[in-house]
């Protein structure tokens, strides 16, 4: 076990940003949400919209690596945790759908016994392969169109 976490947002269309910035104000909103001490952008980079499953309906992607400085509840210490998140934009939605990948530092690891371990942590090629392959099955989920 570990306090790895995959969080799915469909969100509204943040229309007023596009691109690169985007992907940074969905990172930004996140750290004011978990009230984060520090939020640090390390690296956006572009998804080639031809690798993704959802091609047909996604308008850019963007994948985004940075770190927030968080308290987790009922704690007074923040940790440093690795963030690595995928931003879709589906305009014929109005959505953004966002996905978030928590990595928190090595040394917050649980401390459980060997016989919680069995399964390792997801690695970034993990979430990765995750959104890349992601499909969508049922529009209806958007609401009425």
């Amino acid at each position: 076990m570990t306090d790895q976490s995959l969080i799915v947002e469909l969100l509204e269309l943040q229309a007023h940003v596009q691109g690169e910035e985007a992907a940074r104000y969905h990172f930004e909103d996140v750290g004011g949400v978990q009230g984060a001490r520090t939020v640090q952008v390390e690296a956006v980079q572009p998804l080639l919209l031809e690798n993704l499953a959802l091609r047909g309906c996604c308008e850019e992607a963007w994948v985004l690596s940075g770190k927030q400085q968080v308290a987790k509840e009922n704690q007074q210490v923040a940790k440093d945790v690795t963030l690595h998140q995928a931003l879709l934009r589906l305009p014929q939605y109005q959505t953004d759908l966002l996905l978030t990948f928590n990595q928190p530092p090595p040394d917050s690891r649980s401390s459980l016994g060997p016989e919680n371990l069995s399964l390792p942590p997801w690695s970034l090629g993990d979430f990765e392969q995750l959104v890349t392959s992601l499909t969508l099955h049922n529009p209806n989920i958007f609401g009425p169109q």
